[in-house]
């Protein structure tokens, strides 16, 4: 299953996913792609973060300002989306004609959206909700308080695709099954970490911030460095700023590496501290691309459990 959403803070458990269905019969106009117009579409009330919203019953010209990935997953296409989403690599073979959204300012973002006459608008920006709402139908959704899991299911059910999730959710579990085995066999009780330069500064990561933690830790159940599992594993910390002094605290007998775009990361592999590290002497250090790697979409996590896979693999007999 997927992981917890925790960007920055700790994220609270959200057990419910259970969404108040109302049908009713409503007069609206919304576009359809083709631009010609739909006359009386069904409406329902869902429960959401800022209470119960009316939105469409099959909502046609989606814009999400964050999530993309879940909507992809069940092969619904918003007609407008993050550009960072846009920008993952995971995503790019499902996103062919999907707009980027002008973030030059909040009020380019506002009249590129009016322009496009959506019929829902999803948002990860509570700042943003009361604009929104007044050009569409809006679902704010609060970062970190659902799971993973939780959240694809609940985006899913927003444009009435919950089977076609918990397929989904089905089908990557299954991969994970098959894959614990034989990771197992290979790492043993060696540990793996996740570190991330940025300029002039290094990350180390858990299983609370994507980059493949999740799967790491949480499903197939791999251990972190103790400096790690304590807090960013078992506990909630989402990641810590450490020095390069603190690498060898931090890094395990593997590593994941990644860079940020455009990042000299120079003072860390250049470094003696760097070069010593077990993992990097032995070829243990797996670099991974940070514009991919950030994300936890369902489509982008299913992505990184078939790369985790094949490059533990390569040390298997």
């Amino acid at each position: 299953m997927f992981k917890l959403n925790s960007f920055g803070k700790a994220a609270a458990i959200f057990t419910s996913l259970s969404m108040a269905v109302s049908l009713a019969g409503c007069s609206s106009s919304n576009s359809n792609d083709d631009g010609t117009k739909q006359e009386n579409s069904e409406t329902r009330i869902v429960e959401t973060d800022k209470g119960e919203v009316e939105i469409p019953a099959n909502p046609q010209r989606i814009v999400s300002d964050y999530y993309l990935g879940e909507f992809l997953a069940v092969d619904t296409k918003p007609i407008i989306a993050s550009p960072y989403a846009l920008d993952n690599p995971y995503l790019a073979e499902y996103i062919g004609g999907i707009e980027p959204m002008n973030i030059t300012s909040a009020e380019t973002s506002q009249e590129m959206i009016a322009a496009a006459e959506p019929d829902l608008i999803v948002t990860i920006t509570e700042a943003d909700y009361e604009k929104f709402s007044k050009i569409a139908s809006t679902v704010y959704i609060q970062d970190g308080k659902r799971s993973d899991e939780e959240l694809f299911k609940y985006i899913a059910d927003l444009v009435g695709k919950e089977s076609e999730a918990e397929n989904y959710i089905s089908e990557f579990n299954q991969k994970v099954e098959e894959s614990k085995g034989k990771v197992h066999d290979i790492v043993g009780d060696q540990t793996v970490s996740i570190v991330e330069v940025w300029p002039q500064q290094i990350y180390s990561m858990g299983s609370h911030f994507a980059r493949g933690g999740h799967i790491l830790y949480d499903l197939w159940g791999l251990k972190a460095p103790e400096a790690v599992q304590k807090s960013m594993v078992d506990g909630d910390t989402p990641y810590e700023v450490i020095s390069l002094e603190a690498l060898p605290e931090y890094t395990g007998d593997f590593i994941l590496y990644g860079i940020l775009s455009d990042t000299d990361a120079s003072f860390v592999e250049d470094s003696q501290i760097w070069n010593i590290l077990p993992a990097v002497k032995e070829g243990k250090a797996m670099p991974y691309e940070q514009v991919a790697w950030m994300h936890r979409d369902p489509i982008t996590q299913s992505k990184q459990l078939e790369e985790l896979t094949a490059y533990f693999e390569q040390f298997g007999e």
